[in-house]
C-alpha cells in the first residue's frame, strides 16, 4: 500500500516521505510503537516508495514493482519474522535468518533501485542473532535500507538501537480504527464505532473480532479493575486468578490496564477527551485523574510496561500480573 493509504500514523508517515524526497533516508530504521498499529504497513509502504519512483516520496501502489511488494514476491524486499521451530517454543528469530541477511544485503539489487529488509518483532531476535546484525548496521552497504520493528525497543541491544533513526508510532485514535474497520471489513459506521471504542488503540484488538465480544471482554475488565484495592494484596490474588489458563487475556487486560493509566496521565495533562482511548469513560477518567497525583501515573505506566515486556519474554503470566499491580499498590501507597 502506498503510504497515502496508511491511517493514524501522518506524523510517522511524512517523516518518511520528507527524507526519501530530500535524499536524507537512513540506512536503517527502527519503528517503534504499541502492536498492531500499521508499523509493518507503513515499512512496506516504504520500500514500495523506494522502488516505484512514479511519485514523489510515495508510490503509485499499481505497478508491476508495487504489485510484486504487496504480493511478497519482490527479490529485492525481504521480510523476516519470528518462528517456533519446536512444538510448544516461543516464537524467536534466529541467526541463521540473519546471516541469510547478511548474505543477501551485499548482492546487487535484482529488480530495483535498491534493497529493503524488514525484521518484524525484532525484539524477539535471539542475543547472537542481535550481535550478528550489529556488525552489519556498523558497516551498511549504500545501496541497501533495513528497517527494524518493534513494541519492545527496550528488549533490543543499546548498540543496536543507537545505530537506527527511531520513528514512534502513536496508538490510534478510535476515528482511525472506525475509519480502518469500515474500510476493511464493510462494516457500517455503527458497528465500526462500537469496536474502535474498545480496541484501546490497536487496529489487531478488532479487526478480526467480534463487537459483542469485546464489549463482554472490556466490561469484565472495568470490574476487575474496580475490584482491584491497592492496599490489599488479597485483591491482587483474586483479580489475577482469573487469567491462570488464559494466557492471551491476562496481557489483554495488562495492555487494558496500560491504555487506561494512559487516559489518566492525558486528563491530568490536557483534559482534551480527543485523546483519549476509552473516551465514552471519560467522566470516570476525569474524576480518577483528579484524585491521583501525576508521579504515581508515570511510575504506573513504567510498571506497566515492564510487565508487558516480561509478558513477552514468556515469563509466568499470573506472576507478572501480581507483581505489576502490587507494585502499583506500593507506589499509591508512598
Amino acid at each position: 500500500m502506498p503510504f497515502s493509504d496508511i491511517i493514524g500514523q501522518e506524523r510517522a508517515v511524512e517523516i518518511l516521505r520528507r527524507e526519501l524526497s530530500h535524499g536524507r533516508a537512513s540506512h536503517a530504521y527502527l519503528f517503534s510503537g504499541m502492536e498492531c498499529i500499521g508499523k509493518k504497513q507503513t515499512a512496506l509502504a516504504f520500500a514500495m516508495a523506494v522502488q516505484c519512483g512514479q511519485v514523489p516520496g510515495d508510490s503509485c501502489g499499481e505497478c508491476l514493482s508495487c504489485r510484486k511488494i504487496r504480493q511478497g514476491i519482490h527479490p529485492d524486499v525481504r521480510l523476516y519474522v519470528p518462528e517456533a521451530r519446536t512444538k510448544g517454543a516461543t516464537e524467536k528469530i534466529y541467526i541463521d535468518q540473519v546471516r541469510e541477511l547478511q548474505a543477501t544485503i551485499f548482492l546487487r539489487a535484482m529488480e530495483g533501485k535498491k534493497k529493503i529488509f524488514i525484521i518484524d518483532d525484532a525484539d524477539r531476535m535471539m542475543d547472537h542473532a542481535a550481535n550478528a546484525l550489529l556488525k552489519t548496521l556498523e558497516e551498511p552497504p549504500p545501496d541497501s535500507f533495513l528497517i527494524l520493528v518493534t513494541a519492545f525497543p527496550d528488549l533490543l541491544p543499546l548498540t543496536v538501537l543507537s545505530r537506527c533513526r527511531v520513528v514512534r508510532f502513536k496508538p490510534l485514535s478510535s476515528s482511525a480504527v472506525e475509519e480502518i474497520l469500515v474500510l476493511k471489513r464493510g462494516l457500517s459506521a455503527e458497528q465500526a464505532g462500537t469496536m474502535a471504542r474498545y480496541s484501546q488503540g490497536s487496529l489487531g484488538r478488532v479487526l478480526n473480532a467480534e463487537a459483542g465480544d469485546l464489549v463482554s471482554q472490556r466490561d469484565r475488565f472495568m470490574e476487575l479493575r474496580q475490584r482491584w484495592d491497592p492496599g490489599s494484596v488479597g485483591s491482587v490474588f483474586e483479580v489475577s486468578g482469573g487469567f491462570e489458563k488464559k494466557t492471551n487475556e491476562a496481557i489483554d487486560f495488562m495492555e487494558f490496564l496500560v491504555t487506561w493509566n494512559r487516559d489518566l496521565i492525558a486528563m491530568k495533562l490536557t483534559g482534551d477527551k480527543g485523546m483519549l482511548t476509552h473516551a465514552d469513560n471519560a467522566p470516570d477518567l476525569a474524576g480518577e485523574s483528579g484524585r491521583k497525583d501525576l508521579t504515581d501515573l508515570l511510575n504506573h505506566a513504567d510498571i506497566l510496561e515492564e510487565a508487558l515486556r516480561r509478558l513477552r519474554m514468556n515469563i509466568n503470566q499470573r506472576l507478572a500480573l501480581e507483581a505489576a499491580l502490587i507494585r502499583m499498590g506500593n507506589e499509591a501507597a508512598v
